[in-house]
């Protein structure tokens, strides 16, 4: 089986509506490629093209029960009460094989599909989008455990629901043009996440003070500020807004020196240097809905200074 490469989404403001469009929930999983060769062989990969069998098994034996010479796209997720868990995903690409073993019994994530690249050994991904999704829906016209049918509709308000709503699990809408082929590597797709806002103290700079790359953001839980996230870039005149505002500090700050990437949804075992303020300024900010164990896995925007606000009124149970 050759390894495929995955069509991807591109960032948009609004949801199209000139043409005709087919309109999906954005899932928080792990994005992934599920194959069957003409052989039997089935194989997981991520968007990567990184192996992901040996840490979902389930999925794997869901794969053997499809036919020959299928290739599904889709997400794996991790099916909680009410929504998803990402967490328990990340949990698996750090546990052993006996772990592994018993999560999937426990907790069994599923591969929700959304497109279909091939069947019988056919290559669908010349054909429309209408038509790969009639041979998905045929495919899993029947209940598989593992395997779900990711929801669709062509109704543009159905989908802003997604986003107004917003259940859990749902990161946004993602609109695919309906008579477009599977362009793979192409960002030919247009997704909208979507977003929230919050509250959160600044405690550190990332970059210098001349040259901020962003803040370093917290808020209180039992007593403790602890990093919850970070922003992305600022514009000049935030800078100019924030500057003022921020006193450094060298000790007495209530973290270390430098934090783990792994609390700004990067590489875990790397550290990350950043400047040290007072955490005595709170900020408002955006961000999506990707918010597990107390921190926002993505960067956040800063929209404005909270005046009216003192950094012990950011609590986990005031977001």
């Amino acid at each position: 089986m050759e390894k495929v490469a995955v069509m991807l989404s591109r960032s948009c403001e609004w949801l199209p509506m000139a043409g005709r469009w087919a309109y999906e929930p954005k899932l928080d999983g792990f994005r992934a490629l599920l194959a069957v060769s003409e052989f039997g062989d089935v194989r997981l990969d991520s968007r990567r093209r990184k192996p992901l069998d040996r840490y979902f098994p389930e999925v794997i034996a869901a794969g053997r029960a499809l036919p020959n010479g299928v290739v599904l796209d889709g997400e794996l997720v991790g099916p909680v009460a009410g929504g998803v868990d990402f967490a328990a995903l990340q949990h698996r690409l750090r546990a052993g094989a006996g772990r592994v073993a018993q999560l999937a019994r426990q907790a069994p994530a599923v591969m929700i599909v959304f497109d279909v690249l091939s069947q019988g050994g056919q290559d669908l991904r010349p054909q429309p989008y209408d038509e790969r999704r009639r041979y998905l829906e045929a495919l899993l016209d029947e209940r598989r455990p593992g395997l779900g049918l990711m929801p669709m509709t062509h109704d543009r308000e159905a989908a802003s629901a997604w986003l107004r709503d917003q259940p859990s699990g749902v990161e946004g809408v993602v609109a695919k043009k309906r008579d477009q082929r599977y362009r793979p590597g192409v960002r030919g797709w247009q997704k909208l996440k979507a977003r929230r806002t919050a509250d959160a103290v600044v405690g550190g700079v990332l970059g210098s003070l001349e040259q901020p790359g962003g803040l370093v953001l917290g808020r209180f839980e039992r007593g403790r500020l602890r990093v919850a996230g970070r922003t992305g870039p600022l514009e000049p005149a935030a800078w100019a807004q924030l500057a003022p505002l921020l006193r450094r500090v060298s000790n007495g700050h209530p973290w270390p020196s430098r934090l783990p990437a792994s609390r700004f949804g990067q590489i875990p075992g790397e550290e990350i240097d950043y400047v040290q303020v007072a955490p005595e300024l709170v900020v408002e900010i955006e961000a999506d809905t990707a918010f597990e164990q107390g921190r926002w896995r993505h960067a956040t925007r800063f929209l404005r200074v909270r005046h009216d606000l003192v950094p012990t009124d950011v609590t986990a149970e005031s977001a």
